[in-house]
């Protein structure tokens, strides 16, 4: 005789309202205040709260699924559309940007996660909320700091059903934590969780060489041409002065006099600072304050000539442009050295732009623009 078992199962009612109190980490006679106001036709408070009860219990219950995607997405206990539990992990693994910002750069360790109570204060996202995207980063860097074969977003989209915006940014979070960039300097505190990000995005595109390790590393061979580059740029007085002078008529007809003549005074410093942040991509703890050098000395020095962010784009698009027809480079260098510069202006390009920012009057004061 054959064996048989069956099981049987409600549908489970997903109340998107509920799930968001759930996620923001109210409980449940806190999550009965807030909705009450916006049920129509009112109910008793009793009958609210009893089914607020039923939809937490619903969610811890899902709390551990969660924590494995590819679980959930298989298991048979909830019975929910493909569509409804994708939505659920993507909210749940969604993030508040005030909370990221305060972890950002920082190790994922048990430290960081005791002084969670201070990101609460001070964004006023509520402890449980905060602990939970802790431990949503820390869960999916633990998933792909070993892994190979596939690139970081592919692999994060692929273990954890990500949408791929959501795996993109998480991918640029890892990227910050994994190189420990520093986000905490007080020339930095104008900036965004979106800035960073981007800048992220930035550096893993044009700074980071191929490798079958998931999370990607700063590319040493770049660095290594840029630590050449450095040498054939700033030693050769001829090579200088004709680059400098290509450049200054190619911006002759867009920039203002005053400010172009400036440049043209510390176009040295100019280059070698920024030929300094691609020597450092390699040096693990020069590293960490790669988002310092970019905005102390590129950004301030251009906010100081009074360049806009179109004109820092024009600047650095006739850096790269005029660089193939700087005839006192030979041209094998020139050659050899092309893609590898080509990377680290527009690199240096994209995050100084995105980066453009005022700090305050007392600190641009104090800085020198040959420093």
């Amino acid at each position: 005789m054959s064996e048989w078992m069956v099981t049987t199962s409600s549908a489970v009612v997903l109340d998107e309202s509920i799930l968001q109190l759930w996620l923001l980490g109210h409980n449940v006679d806190q999550a009965t205040i807030l909705r009450m106001p916006a049920i129509q036709p009112p109910v008793p408070s009793r009958v609210l709260k009893s089914y607020i009860t039923s939809q937490f219990r619903t969610y811890e219950m899902m709390h551990h699924y969660l924590h494995h995607p590819r679980h959930f997405a298989g298991q048979f206990m909830f019975p929910l559309s493909q569509s409804a539990r994708q939505h659920l992990i993507e909210r749940y693994y969604s993030f508040d940007e005030a909370v990221i910002r305060e972890i950002l750069g920082k190790k994922l360790n048990s430290r960081t996660r005791k002084d969670l109570d201070e990101v609460h204060e001070k964004t006023g996202v509520k402890l449980t909320s905060c602990r939970r995207q802790f431990d949503n980063l820390k869960r999916v860097m633990k998933k792909v700091e070993d892994a190979e074969g596939r690139n970081l977003v592919q692999d994060i989209e692929h273990q954890f059903l990500l949408p791929h915006h959501l795996a993109r940014q998480y991918a640029h979070i890892l990227f910050i934590a994994d190189n420990k960039l520093d986000t905490f300097r007080k020339r930095l505190s104008c900036y965004q969780f979106t800035d960073f990000e981007y800048c992220g995005e930035v550096f893993m595109q044009y700074w980071t060489a191929p490798t079958m390790d998931t999370l990607p590393a700063f590319d040493p061979h770049l660095a290594q041409d840029v630590r050449d580059l450095k040498a054939l740029m700033l030693n050769d007085r001829s090579v200088l002065d004709e680059l400098r002078n290509r450049v200054s008529n190619n911006l002759a007809q867009s920039a203002h006099p005053p400010v172009l003549e400036r440049i043209q005074s510390n176009f040295k410093v100019v280059l070698r600072n920024m030929l300094s942040v691609g020597c450092m991509i390699n040096q693990q703890k020069e590293v960490r304050n790669i988002f310092l050098e970019i905005s102390d000395k590129l950004v301030d020095a251009f906010l100081q000539v009074g360049w806009s962010p179109v004109d820092m784009e024009l600047f650095y698009n006739s850096m790269m442009s005029e660089f193939g027809n700087t005839q006192s480079l030979t041209s094998r260098y020139r050659e050899r050295y092309s893609n590898s510069w080509i990377r680290l202006v527009t690199g240096i390009k994209l995050a100084s732009i995105r980066l453009y920012r005022q700090p305050t009057t007392q600190s641009l004061l104090t800085r020198s623009f040959t420093r």
